[in-house]
């Protein structure tokens, strides 16, 4: 058997020994790199379903807290496909009552996604749901951003709490806000952090760290 993280081996422990159990991340290689910014405002990038399980509400909820406390240096791109009515209608709501910087885009894939991840500052993606490792968080380090996000899934192994992005409690949108307001006011952090992200998947989460892991596997289960 085969899982995607360290994190997601207790889901097969009930059926297989540990032994068995392998571990090989998702890996990919993308035209993306790290790049030194200067958007003013700042760009928050958000991009994946428009579902509550993705933690959707909890981002706008997030920037409603930032403008309320003065704060409006900045803009979110949210990139993605809306799954439920209700969820849709609640959230650009709160955008237009509250005057939010948000600006919502249909799904993108291919090159204009590519587009997104260079231009931005900052990338957000905090799921309620459990997870696997998912694909954005990998593209999000590929293009050397800061990266906040949840403890679900693999995701903690690759956003690493105040190295490469910060780990905020599910369904919090007040942490999640701090963690933003850090970010947003200071390029030092936001610089070093993305540098790291880059870092760590250069040596982690490229297509062939993932056909090296996956190798290794075969040939001790061959074996």
């Amino acid at each position: 058997v085969i899982v995607l993280g360290q994190s997601l081996r207790h889901l097969f422990e009930d059926y297989f020994p540990a032994e068995k159990i392998y571990v090989v991340p998702n890996g990919a290689n993308y035209n993306l790199a790290y790049s030194s910014k200067h958007n003013q405002p700042l760009k928050v990038l958000y991009l994946a379903n428009l579902q509550a399980s993705k933690g959707i509400e909890d981002l706008v909820d997030a920037v409603r807290i930032l403008c309320s406390e003065g704060l409006r240096n900045f803009k979110v791109d949210v990139v993605g496909e809306w799954r439920k009515t209700e969820t849709k209608i609640a959230c650009e709501t709160s955008v237009k009552e509250n005057n939010l910087p948000i600006t919502f885009h249909p799904a993108n894939a291919g090159e204009g996604k590519m587009k997104f991840l260079r231009e931005a500052d900052i990338f957000v993606f905090p799921p309620r749901a459990p997870e696997g490792h998912p694909w954005v968080i990998v593209e999000a380090m590929a293009a050397g951003l800061p990266v906040i996000s949840t403890d679900r899934g693999a995701i903690a192994e690759s956003v690493l709490d105040g190295q490469n992005g910060f780990i905020v409690p599910v369904q919090n949108p007040h942490a999640l806000s701090s963690k933003l307001k850090m970010l947003i006011q200071d390029a030092f952090l936001r610089d070093r952090m993305g540098k790291e992200s880059r870092r760590l998947y250069e040596e982690n989460f490229t297509e062939e760290k993932m056909v090296e892991r996956l190798s290794e596997t075969f040939e001790k289960v061959m074996a």
